[in-house]
């Protein structure tokens, strides 16, 4: 474990919020 794995996981928490957001934009209003 180290700074590689704190920042794999900061990636991959971005990419699940991006992709949530993108998600709530896409919604029909």
């Amino acid at each position: 474990m180290g700074a590689m794995d704190i920042i794999v996981l900061i990636l991959r928490l971005m990419v699940a919020v991006l992709q949530l957001l993108d998600a709530v934009l896409r919604q029909p209003r």
